[in-house]
């Protein structure tokens, strides 16, 4: 594959369309300190940023409920 088709390939990745909902959850002190993060993201955004989360120890979980005003993913460039 060369330079021009690897950047058209990212293009269309980026311009997928959020499909799925990824749900972040991050534990506190205690329990009433626990803070859970929801983002809309591509198929691929939500593989890619679910298996480096899991790796690095995080609670994810994804699924299709994607609702109006759910922001996007960030630096969602990263997870293509």
């Amino acid at each position: 594959m060369d330079g021009t088709v690897r950047r058209l390939a990212y293009r269309e990745n980026i311009d997928e369309a959020p499909t799925r909902r990824v749900t972040v959850y991050f534990d506190g002190p205690t329990p009433d300190d626990a803070l859970v993060l929801e983002y809309a993201a591509s198929s691929t955004e939500a593989w890619e940023f679910t298996s480096a989360a899991v790796h690095a120890g995080l609670t994810v979980t994804v699924d299709g409920m994607v609702r109006p005003g759910l922001r996007r993913l960030p630096c969602r460039s990263l997870w293509h």
